[in-house]
């Protein structure tokens, strides 16, 4: 049965505003992600996966360690819901423990149908020439802050120590959900779904909220998102 069944500390979550504990000791939440030239992108039959180049190191420095970027995947609908809805879409960039490799830290990023007409242009980037087949993979040319300009903090964070959302559902893992959510166009949101509707796996790994077990939620204002 594994933690997925059994754990105590298991993601996604439904994170409930008016639940969260306020402020609190700020926690230290920094990113040192280097200049990007190229990423590749991997179809992975239930996601989409975005790796960075194997020369660059993009790093997040917590009150914990230091963590690389190792890959984004993208989640439609999103896993985490904020007061109970969910977004159209969401990206988590998933950071490994530069000493302990039994450490993991994962930002998600919301990324939301505006009023506007924008999309996002972090998925302009790779979207289009995303593999349609399972196991294929593309290589990207992606502009110097391509990864970075993912994550803005400045309008806060949740906190909660989680899991994995896929099994093994391992409880290794240190989650910030960011309050602020990216554009995204309707054209994007369906470009995303199609894709992932040509596959022999399933349309979607999404995961439903899991119980906190009294796990508590902390809420970082932006002048703790800062190093």
């Amino acid at each position: 049965m594994g933690p997925c069944a059994t754990g105590e500390k298991q993601s996604p979550v439904n994170i409930v505003m008016d639940r969260t504990v306020q402020g609190g000791k700020p926690e230290l939440f920094a990113l040192e992600y280097g200049a990007s030239k190229t990423a590749t992108v991997a179809n992975k039959g239930s996601t989409i996966q975005v790796i960075p180049a194997a020369d660059e190191t993009h790093l997040l420095h917590l009150a914990s360690g230091d963590y690389k970027l190792l890959q984004v995947h993208v989640h439609a609908y999103s896993e985490h819901a904020i007061n109970g809805l969910f977004a159209p879409m969401e990206a988590h960039f998933v950071h490994v423990h530069t000493v302990d490799p039994n450490k993991l830290a994962v930002v998600g990023v919301m990324l939301r149908v505006h009023r506007h007409d924008s999309d996002s242009a972090w998925l302009r980037q790779w979207l289009p020439q995303a593999p349609v087949e399972t196991n294929a993979t593309a290589t990207v040319s992606v502009a110097p802050t391509f990864w970075s300009d993912m994550i803005d903090a400045s309008s806060g964070f949740w906190a909660y120590p989680g899991s994995l959302t896929t099994p093994e559902c391992s409880e290794i893992v240190s989650w910030h959900v960011l309050r602020k959510a990216q554009p995204l166009s309707v054209e994007q949101a369906i470009q995303f779904m199609n894709i992932m509707a040509v596959t022999n796996q399933d349309r979607t790994d999404n995961r439903m909220p899991q119980p906190l077990n009294g796990r508590t939620v902390r809420f970082y204002y932006p002048a703790a998102a800062t190093k």
